[in-house]
């Protein structure tokens, strides 16, 4: 599977996903700081890859504007850090191994993974 983690996410994340069999790039691989979130999320699309970030605005926009998309992990904890943000994104990987991620959106936080998709 391939992910394209936001310029707010640990680039340590594209280490983890490569050694469990994915391929990742980083948004600061191709864009400067700062770059808008449509042009991640559309440059995410172009690469058919998993967007991941820590704005829960994705969570709540993506299933709105977009009914056919990759996929969203948002990632938001209370005090995030490096180590966190990995093992959050570990876990979810796990949990969400049989999962389609297609045209889903899904919330990670400490304690639980939701989901939203296309429509609702």
């Amino acid at each position: 599977m391939k992910f394209f983690p936001d310029e707010n996410f640990p680039r340590t994340a594209l280490t983890f996903l490569e050694s469990a069999g994915h391929s990742a790039t980083h948004a600061l691989q191709h864009f400067p700081p700062g770059t808008a979130d449509e042009t991640l999320f559309a440059h995410a699309q172009e690469r058919q890859a998993v967007f991941v970030s820590t704005d829960k605005d994705f969570f709540h926009t993506v299933p709105l504007a977009f009914e056919r998309h990759c996929g969203a992990i948002v990632i938001t904890l209370r005090k995030p850090n490096r180590a966190d943000l990995l093992r959050r994104l570990a876990d979810a990987l796990a949990q969400l191994a049989d999962r389609e991620l297609k045209n889903s959106a899904w919330l990670v936080t400490e304690t639980r993974i939701r989901s939203r998709h296309a429509g609702n």
